[in-house]
């Protein structure tokens, strides 16, 4: 088996004036098709610069990094948004939903940026908004959602372009205890239904439904 996503001494350092921040100091793991990994740490352990350089929004300044099997290490910003819009589903803390659009609307954009035709996007867009328990807000505005309606329309944003892995930003962070437990269970019910799923957090509950945790610290990994 070929795995999704492989980091070969993945370093990534920042400069900041005189000073360089080693944000990332060589690390190496591999994440399999169908899997649901949780990739934890405190603030400053290197894991949302480790999600930036999943997600294709960003490059190392070493190692390799291979998705899907290409090596996007040395892509330029055209290449690596290709990687973005074809390959990966994203979930936000904030949600960043486009406040004048409504949930169609919203859920439909990534099929504009992936030149879906037209005709498909209203369709694909209504599958993935069904497929989370929305299709009765399909007109609302995201002003007149509650916050886990908002997030299961960032679900269905992210689904709706058949991605080869979704990327979860503490994707429960802007939300109470009892609605971040029914968007676990959603985030459950889609590996079920054999997705690849990445969460990024430091909430314990969201590593403790994972099969494999990835567990940074001043970044390096120390355990996975």
């Amino acid at each position: 088996m070929i795995p999704i996503i492989t980091a070969e001494n993945l370093v990534r350092h920042y400069q900041m004036g005189d000073v360089t921040v080693k944000a990332l100091r060589g690390v190496d793991f591999f994440i399999n098709k169908g899997e649901m990994v949780a990739i934890l740490g405190p603030s400053g352990s290197g894991k949302s610069t480790l999600m930036h350089l999943i997600g294709c929004l960003d490059t190392p300044t070493d190692g390799n990094l291979k998705i899907d099997g290409e090596d996007v290490s040395s892509f330029n910003e055209k290449k690596l948004a290709g990687i973005r819009n074809r390959k990966i589903g994203f979930i936000f803390q904030q949600f960043n939903l486009l406040p004048r659009l409504n949930v169609l609307e919203n859920v439909m954009t990534p099929l504009m940026y992936a030149r879906i035709p037209v005709k498909d996007r209203k369709v694909r867009a209504e599958e993935a908004i069904e497929r989370v328990g929305l299709s009765d807000r399909i007109t609302h505005r995201p002003y007149e959602l509650s916050g886990g309606q908002k997030q299961r329309v960032a679900i269905a944003r992210a689904l709706v372009t058949e991605p080869t892995l979704i990327l979860a930003d503490e994707p429960t962070g802007s939300l109470d205890s009892e609605t971040g437990h029914s968007i676990l269970t959603l985030f459950k019910e889609l590996h079920d239904e054999g997705n690849t799923i990445i969460m990024v957090t430091h909430d314990p509950e969201i590593g403790s439904m994972c099969r494999r945790k990835i567990h940074l610290f001043d970044g390096r990994i120390v355990a996975a």
